[in-house]
């Protein structure tokens, strides 16, 4: 066997076991996070003029993420702090949640995600329901 074959069986071996137990410590510390029902998420944005159909996803989506029932998410979870996620992760997420709710990119969509940040599951909704307004512009 060359080094560099032995290198590389180290190394997925290495990470066969590393990213189980990031997965692992991440869903103990969500464990025990306890936010609000599905349906108090969703009445958060009624005043708002905001779809159901937007934050039901939102919450869905992040409620799948945890595989603890007790789990939940609450409109004011920050992305950092309660999430453990960074910018990547919410751009992918957002990706994901705009193709579930079959929403399109806008002409002035870089314009738009490149001056909103979104640091909370408010901002996501919200972000989501000015998509769902300029959509066709």
């Amino acid at each position: 066997m060359t080094p560099v074959l032995t290198g590389l069986i180290v190394a997925g071996v290495a990470a066969a076991i590393w990213f189980p137990i990031v997965w692992l410590v991440d869903q103990r510390k969500l464990r025990h996070h306890r936010g609000v029902s599905r349906q108090d998420f969703i009445q958060a944005f009624a005043a708002d003029s905001v779809t159901q159909e937007i934050p039901a996803a939102v919450y869905d989506y992040y409620k799948q993420q945890v595989v603890f029932k007790e789990y939940s998410v609450a409109p004011d979870d920050d992305y950092e702090a309660t999430l453990s996620k960074g910018d990547e992760d919410i751009d992918d997420d957002a990706a994901f949640l705009m193709k579930r709710l079959g929403l399109k990119r806008p002409s002035s969509f870089s314009a738009a995600r490149a001056e909103t940040r979104i640091k909370t599951l408010r901002d996501m909704v919200h972000w989501l329901n000015w998509l769902l307004q300029h959509q066709g512009t």
